[in-house]
């Protein structure tokens, strides 16, 4: 078998081990909304080497990682010679965004419990498998939020992390962004992302869009506009989303209160979502369907 042949087996089982997870794992179960957290996944490759990651640096800023500098800040100087990035798509169970479209000013109990059951707990869980999986093949792995050197910083547009998992979802052609700064893929916005970086080399996945908001039907067709409706705060308009608005909404007291209320995590706030649901792009790619 070549190398080519090799690589594509190894993408299939990883794939299949990530889908598995998901399907099998007790975590991604909520006894109380009697149903999961998030259905299958997307999984898609980029390259370490794409020239994207550095462009990163001016279009998220300076302190974003390239997968090189992610790789040497974990293992060492000149640790690092090639490899591939594992994004996954996790999308939303149509349960939880059907109990969240119904909401007007806060998030719905089930998107509460999404965000300390699902977001923390599961995508801890899983990120956390795939490291472990991986290194069993004998690949060494490096899952940022779990590092050391991973941070989230404040600006004057609102907090940017060291390494973006929307932006890194768009370079392994899984979407692209929307007027919320939400991602959209072919299983809509209601998503939650992880990556991983391997030194593992395989094909990548293309990444087959025209523009990096293509997806959004606003930026697109100048059509939409519903999220923009959908949001309690006011905190997205047709030039765009304030992250501040929406940060101090999702994570501020009342937003916490309502998390422990309903028995999830403080810390975790309860989320909002309303922009991700009752949404032409909320389970599926709204341009797909204008094609």
């Amino acid at each position: 078998m070549d190398k080519e042949a090799i690589g594509m087996q190894m993408k299939q089982v990883i794939v299949s081990e990530i889908k598995s997870y998901v399907q099998e794992s007790k975590m991604n179960f909520s006894e109380e909304l009697q149903g999961p957290y998030f259905e299958e996944p997307i999984v898609q490759y980029a390259a370490a080497d794409d020239p994207l990651f550095e462009a990163y640096k001016v279009h998220v800023g300076p302190n974003h990682a390239t997968p090189s500098e992610a790789f040497e800040w974990t293992f060492g100087l000149n640790s690092f010679n090639g490899g591939s990035v594992i994004s996954v798509v996790l999308p939303i169970s149509a349960a939880i965004r059907k109990a969240n479209r119904a909401q007007k000013t806060r998030a719905s109990r089930e998107w509460a419990l999404l965000r300390t059951f699902g977001d923390d707990y599961f995508v801890d869980a899983i990120r956390e498998h795939l490291t472990s999986y991986l290194q069993d093949l004998g690949y060494r792995v490096v899952a940022p939020p779990s590092t050391d050197w991973y941070s989230v910083q404040s600006s004057a547009f609102g907090p940017i992390s060291n390494w973006s998992e929307r932006h890194i979802a768009y370079a392994a052609g899984l979407g692209t962004f929307s007027i919320n700064d939400g991602f959209i893929t072919e299983k809509g916005i209601a998503i939650r992302l992880f990556s991983v970086i391997t030194d593992l080399q395989v094909e990548p996945d293309a990444r087959t869009v025209k523009s990096h908001t293509e997806n959004c039907l606003l930026h697109s067709k100048g059509n939409c506009g519903v999220c923009i409706s959908r949001c309690p705060v006011q905190a997205i308009t047709k030039d765009g989303h304030d992250k501040i608005a929406c940060m101090k909404f999702v994570y501020g007291q009342e937003s916490r209160d309502w998390a422990v209320a309903n028995g999830g995590n403080a810390k975790a706030g309860a989320g909002c979502g309303l922009c991700q649901t009752k949404v032409p792009c909320e389970g599926r790619n709204p341009m797909r369907a204008t094609r």
